[in-house]
């Protein structure tokens, strides 16, 4: 059997194949391909010494895939990045408008020079670049939105987006591939469109030649940010577009970030206000107050089942199975991070298996007790905060955070504000230190165990968990504030000088 050519393996969708067709005619630029499919999907990132120009990068990707014909993908990823930086400069997905149909009078994409010998064509001209989109793509997304040919794009986002969330409340999540590809294939043809006509209005053309000569971008390391060669360019994928504040999921979503966590916040604090509501979420509270004494169990390496009927049952003694288990998962959630690019999990894996080390192996069996008792009413503060301020922090695809943040941050929320009142009240004295326990002994519950077994006094108990809310309060606050100026940084830096002497 004949072993396939590169350009055939590429034509049947191979992702390495691609990659190098396009490595060896990016070679002479300075720019190395690397590729992954994931279904219909095919991801690209353009790595090199500086980064690589989007504009013509995204062109010159673009038109290669589509005249290689490849039916099988329908939705191109192309990132660009600079050698030894984590994150991508830019990012950028399109349709591929030939899933559909190609021209069938398109001349067949040449041999890469490296792959076919010397004297080879090269395998995608820059002067070729400039395609238009391919009208049986465009009538079949249009046909696939249910819209009429002609749309606007802000009906065909109104659209899209209502069809999308019907499908994940449905749990289709087959249908939304192709929903996916249908919405980029029209937006990119409605785009390129508008683009045109603007350049016809204005008679500029640029040349993609002429782009991959301009002075590179180059990424200054994080040490630098505000040296003497003043600040590091910003990376756009930190940006918030249009298509991120039209999608609501999206983690750059200036109205989820900046109005619909506030209403979040809100819902739970009514929610908690309601006798009828709170009686009916107790088990939310119970819940998080029984993961509180789980979590301190598991990150001092000791086997711990939360229950929810108020009791959490955990051997005292430790386990190199449980601790060797959670440094596993937290291990595949920094691999998960690195492998997307997303900078949080990466930084909650380290920090929590810096903490279960010294938890584990440091902290005396004593310590460990009274940590387990205050870890319940403290798991109701201080993880309900961590769950808050995650919605504004990315997670890998596989958890579906960017949607089931909205009601985990309610629920979080109910709880949260619980404790908020229920210790300002206590600390002004017209509510009384919660003693006692649901099961057992009225001994053993997690405040008689502070005050009677570790030597805690009331006062202690107040002042802690009061402490602890206010922190946790402030720091909901502090990331919320944060959030608003990165996204409308223009916006206050204009108020500023105007209300500002």
């Amino acid at each position: 059997m004949t072993t396939p050519s590169v350009l055939e393996r590429a034509k049947d969708g191979d992702g390495a194949a691609i990659a190098a067709l396009l490595s060896s005619s990016l070679k002479a630029k300075g720019i190395a391909v690397r590729a992954e499919r994931e279904s219909f999907c095919l991801h690209l990132w353009f790595t090199s010494t500086t980064v690589p120009p989007q504009g013509p990068t995204v062109a010159y990707a673009r038109r290669a895939i589509e005249r290689l014909q490849v039916p099988s993908i329908g939705i191109l990823n192309l990132y660009g990045e600079q050698t030894g930086f984590a994150q991508p400069a830019w990012r950028e997905e399109i349709a591929l408008l030939s899933l559909a149909s190609t021209d069938p009078g398109a001349p067949p994409l040449p041999a890469a020079p490296e792959l076919a010998g010397p004297g080879a064509a090269d395998p995608v001209s820059l002067s070729e670049l400039e395609a238009g989109p391919a009208p049986a793509a465009v009538a079949r997304a249009y046909q696939e939105l249910g819209l009429a040919p002609g749309e606007p794009l802000a009906h065909a986002e109104s659209v899209y987006f209502k069809r999308r969330a019907e499908l994940l409340r449905r749990g289709d999540r087959a249908a939304l591939e192709p929903l996916k590809w249908a919405f980029t294939t029209l937006k990119t043809h409605l785009d390129q469109a508008a683009a045109e006509a603007e350049s016809a209005e204005t008679g500029v053309y640029a040349s993609l030649e002429e782009d991959f000569t301009v002075a590179p971008v180059v990424q200054r390391p994080r040490w630098s940010e505000t040296g003497s060669n003043g600040p590091a360019p910003r990376l756009s994928s930190t940006q918030p577009t249009a298509t991120d504040d039209t999608d609501i999921l999206s983690f750059q979503n200036r109205y989820s970030n900046g109005l619909i966590f506030p209403g979040l916040l809100l819902l739970g604090m009514v929610l908690n206000a309601m006798p009828l509501a709170s009686f009916l979420l107790r088990g939310i509270r119970i819940w998080f107050h029984e993961f509180g004494h789980a979590t301190v169990a598991w990150l001092s390496g000791r086997q711990a089942l939360p229950l929810p009927i108020g009791w959490t049952s955990y051997n005292p003694q430790r386990s190199l199975f449980v601790y060797l288990g959670l440094l596993t998962l937290l291990g595949l959630l920094f691999w998960a991070g690195r492998r997307e690019g997303l900078r949080w999990p990466r930084v909650l894996a380290a920090t929590l298996a810096v903490v279960q080390f010294a938890m584990t192996w440091l902290l005396p069996a004593n310590t460990f007790d009274m940590l387990m008792a205050f870890g319940g009413v403290g798991g109701e503060i201080y993880l309900t905060a961590l769950l808050i301020v995650g919605f504004y922090c990315p997670l890998p695809h596989y958890f579906r955070w960017d949607f089931y943040r909205f009601p985990v941050v309610v629920g979080a929320a109910f709880c949260f504000w619980g404790q908020v009142w229920l210790w300002q009240q206590v600390s002004q004295g017209r509510a009384s230190i919660p003693f006692g326990s649901m099961w057992g002994e009225a001994e053993d519950g997690d405040m008689n165990i502070l005050i009677n077994g570790h030597g805690w006094t009331p006062g202690d108990v107040i002042g802690t968990y009061s402490t602890l809310t206010h922190l946790c309060l402030f720091a909901i606050v502090a990331v919320y504030g944060y959030t608003l100026f990165r996204q409308h940084r223009e916006t206050f830096i204009a108020l500023g000088r105007q209300w500002l002497p």
